[in-house]
């Protein structure tokens, strides 16, 4: 497209902010309305692997990814009772070599600074909640529900599960609530009685998991989070306070090495988790959606956050590839559809690395290579 193109992001996540700058590299113009007031570092952790790196490398930014957070040692299965290890990768020389860059596991809030760091000042504009999209002749105007108005040529929606942008297009529909809530809590790793727990375990039970993994290089900052039976949830998709009493006791039976990190948790946080059904239909006229807006997924891969950098990568190339909208859309969405469908697929059956598995597909894709006149 023209490179005089102006592009509305709407929503400042990881996906909103990867795709802005990567877009305003390419030399367009390009506004991100994001309905916070403000930033602060609050979420939990994130674990992203080669492929994310290979994106923000575009950026520049994937030296400052991997010393922010921290590049562990390997990825940990092990049974939730007995400690057996049920599979592990290991992330050295050869491993970072053979997948063309890190894997990395970063507290969400710090990579989200990160990916501020490239966008032109003034770029995000705080306070603005998405209230409507109309299309003009060449273009969109917005409305938000601060009463304020901006036009644009194209429009990214970027807003999340919960996204109006995909409203808008597909219609009102509620997130599916799966029938699993995730207590997690970050503390910090000097509150471990004994030895230091391992740099990225995923514990598995029966009926439940747990991650508990570092987020810092120093090792001195940890996340767990459980993934854990619940009838049903009452409310919309805000978290809530968790009892941390219940918490700890949600972990009867569980080996050592789980007990010890889980009963170092000081304030527990209980989310829902919500996915949505897979749509294909990803855009309309001038407005298009990625990342959760278009194909929430369950955490059980640990791949939500990388899908959403790698739909940037390519969303971006091609409105930079292509001469219309309608062209580069539906190149984005016949690149990225199969692959995310199969991320779905897997994360829904929650068997990613639970014993041997074929990683080098996913951990090796390059959004910065793929073909952009072939699907993925």
């Amino acid at each position: 497209m023209d490179r005089a193109t102006r592009i509305a992001v709407l929503g400042a996540g990881l996906a909103g902010l990867t795709v802005a700058g990567l877009l305003q590299r390419a030399g367009f113009p390009v506004a991100v309305y994001e309905q916070s007031p403000g930033f602060s570092r609050i979420g939990a952790g994130i674990i992203l692997g080669a492929d994310v790196a290979k994106v923000l490398r575009r950026l520049d930014l994937e030296q400052a990814f991997a010393t922010t957070g921290i590049r562990p040692d390997a990825f940990v299965s092990r049974a939730w009772d007995t400690g057996e290890t049920l599979y592990r990768l290991e992330f050295d020389e050869d491993c970072e070599t053979r997948f063309g860059g890190p894997f990395v596991n970063i507290h969400r809030a710090d990579l989200h600074q990160l990916l501020q760091r490239p966008l032109q000042p003034g770029t995000i504009r705080y306070g603005h909640k998405l209230a409507g999209i109309g299309e003009t002749t060449n273009g969109v105007t917005l409305a938000f529900e601060n009463g304020a108005t901006a036009e644009a040529d194209i429009a990214i929606g970027a807003d999340g599960i919960r996204s109006r942008a995909r409203e808008i297009i597909l219609g009102a529909e509620e997130p599916r609530f799966i029938g699993r809530s995730a207590p997690r809590a970050v503390f910090p790793a000097n509150r471990i009685k004994g030895e230091p727990i391992g740099d990225c375990t995923k514990w598995w039970a029966a009926d439940r998991h747990t991650l508990a993994y570092y987020m810092t290089a120093r090792r001195d900052e940890v996340y767990v989070m459980a993934a854990l039976p619940a009838e049903r949830w009452d409310g919309d998709g805000s978290p809530v306070p968790g009892d941390r009493d219940e918490f700890i006791a949600a972990f009867d039976g569980a080996h050592p090495d789980l007990i010890r990190a889980v009963e170092a948790a000081e304030d527990v946080t209980v989310w829902p988790i919500f996915d949505r059904p897979r749509n294909d239909c990803w855009s309309k006229g001038r407005v298009v959606l990625m990342g959760d807006a278009c194909h929430a997924v369950r955490p059980f891969m640990a791949a939500g956050g990388s899908m959403a950098i790698e739909d940037a990568a390519i969303l971006s190339r091609c409105i930079a590839g292509f001469a219309d909208p309608e062209t580069a859309f539906a190149r984005y969405a016949a690149i990225r559809i199969p692959r995310v469908a199969e991320v779905q697929r897997i994360s829904i059956d929650n068997s990613w690395m639970h014993g041997p598995t074929k990683t080098d597909w996913f951990f090796g894709y390059d959004p910065c290579l793929v073909p952009l006149d072939a699907a993925a």
